[in-house]
């Protein structure tokens, strides 16, 4: 019989066919704080900055060192941002994991790590728990985060995920939602699930 526990092969199974097959840069960017070096308009804007300084450096005959210093700054913007995005290519296989090892399953994680994603419905096997319970559990996690009501199913709930998007620096947007929808699956979902099961958590 497959084994259905957390961390199981089935359940290792089901989170992998949950996701996408291939991470974007995106994708992988999100899961981590470094992802935000691999940015295009930031990349182009350190590398636009250095070559300013170059041009302003070759205009008032600086010497060759300071040059060749400052050449190479023009290039290391780009050279960080590979570096990372191919230490970051296992991103997929960690959140995998990360899904497997959950009691119950967490939909359309796709939508987070594409930097999407305003709320969590919560569908509950049996019993639901009135809303005061479920916020004190949230509040472990952030103050932003709080049942915003039902949906048409009386068993299932919404819960604000709690981010604002930031037009400015959207990448570090991105990181902050998916380290928010983890904390809120294992600080607060995850022990509400030992008195109240969960049958699954979507992203919407």
């Amino acid at each position: 019989m497959p084994d259905e526990t957390p961390g199981g092969a089935l359940a290792e199974q089901r989170a992998d066919q949950s996701v996408s097959s291939r991470f974007t840069r995106v994708m992988n960017a999100s899961t981590s704080r470094w992802g935000v070096l691999t940015d295009p308009p930031l990349v182009s804007l350190a590398s636009g900055a250095f070559l300013l300084a170059l041009l302003g450096a070759l205009s008032r005959d600086v010497g060759p060192s300071a040059a060749r210093v400052l050449g190479a700054l023009v290039f290391a913007p780009v050279a960080v941002a590979l570096a990372v995005s191919l230490a970051l290519r296992g991103a997929r296989r960690e959140v995998v994991a990360w899904l497997a090892r959950q009691p119950f399953p967490v939909e359309n994680l796709n939508a987070v790590l594409n930097g999407l994603g305003e709320a969590l419905e919560i569908t509950f096997a049996g019993a639901v728990p009135d809303t005061a319970e479920i916020n004190a559990e949230l509040d472990k996690v952030h103050s932003d985060v709080f049942v915003t009501g039902g949906v048409e199913d009386a068993r299932s709930l919404d819960v604000r995920i709690g981010i604002v998007d930031s037009k400015r620096n959207p990448a570090v947007t991105n990181h902050r939602r998916y380290v928010r929808v983890r904390e809120i699956v294992e600080r607060a979902l995850v022990p509400l699930a030992e008195r109240y099961p969960i049958q699954s958590v979507r992203v919407k």
